[in-house]
């Protein structure tokens, strides 16, 4: 933790909520949730900026979940940012840390991530959605949270929590489209991370398969590794965009499917905000026994 972290460690400014859901590619085209057709979520507020001791994030919500759809019948918030840090013209890798802490000091537990992924399983087409259970990041994730990082264990274990997967997609599994289909955590699908903004190779995308990955994704190794380290549930609600054949074809200039984004954001958007409204708003969920404290002697020996 940076010296002067003291100087940031203001809650005055922080709201105090359960929830937060990450924006992403699959929310494109979209003020997320003002333009999603879904009754009952509000704006309270917009362009919120917060100090970290990492430098400051911007362009934050504060929203509203009326009582009338919650799954306790109470109003409750959520906060709500974009995955790859703002302005949306630059992508900042780093970008996750600062608004982890943000989400560590509101005393979030819950964490839904929208986006898109590529398919590298056959099996996999554009326009399914798929809830991973696990991921593949091979550098560990560069950004670590945690001031006394030898006091905690962050286990790899569960890295996608069954309980919100599980109502993520019963709520995916009555609005989606039925020509697609939906990939519950029960598949036990496997997210490579897989840093953008370039898109993966014919070769990467090879070699990711060959390691047991079904799908790329360029933001959930980080998401999904913060959550654990701030103690909260993670779930990620993504669809396909690209499918196998579209990244060995080098005849095909394009990656992307064009039409899938355009016809799906509308729809993920809505999946989003409902599970996001059903989530309980103070669940027990055996992800929290996932960050384990450990023997004091082992960082104060040396």
């Amino acid at each position: 933790m940076p010296a002067n972290h003291h100087a940031a460690d203001d809650l005055t400014d922080i709201p105090q909520v359960g929830l937060a859901i990450i924006t992403g590619s699959a929310n494109w085209g979209l003020a997320f949730p003002e333009d999603v057709e879904f009754d009952g979520v509000r704006t309270l507020q917009r362009d919120l900026s917060f100090e970290t001791p990492f430098g400051r994030t911007d362009n934050w919500k504060l929203l509203e979940f009326d009582a009338s759809i919650t799954a306790e019948g109470r109003a409750k918030r959520a906060l709500c940012m974009y995955s790859h840090g703002n302005p949306r013209d630059h992508i900042d890798h780093s970008c996750h840390r600062r608004a982890f802490w943000v989400l560590m000091r509101a005393g979030v537990r819950q964490v839904l991530a929208c986006s898109t992924v590529g398919a590298v399983n056959k099996a996999i087409q554009p326009g399914d959605m798929v809830v991973t259970a696990d991921i593949i990041e091979l550098t560990q994730t560069p950004f670590s949270l945690l001031p006394d990082r030898q006091s905690f264990d962050c286990s790899g274990k569960q890295i996608v929590c069954p309980r919100c997967a599980a109502v993520l997609v019963e709520t995916a599994r009555r609005h989606w489209p039925a020509e697609c289909r939906v990939h519950g955590i029960e598949q036990q699908l496997v997210a490579a991370h897989c840093y953008g903004p370039r898109l993966t190779t014919p070769a990467e995308a090879l070699a990711y398969r060959g390691m047991g990955a079904d799908v790329l994704n360029h933001s959930i190794a980080p998401e999904a590794t913060l959550a654990r380290e701030i103690g909260a549930c993670f779930v990620p609600c993504a669809f396909v965009t690209a499918g196998f054949n579209d990244y060995m074809d080098r005849n095909r200039r394009k990656l992307l499917q064009e039409d899938v984004l355009p016809n799906l954001s509308m729809t993920a958007s809505r999946v989003a905000l409902e599970t996001a409204a059903r989530l309980p708003a103070n669940p027990e969920c055996s992800c929290q026994g996932l960050k384990s404290p450990q023997p004091a002697e082992r960082s104060s020996r040396f």
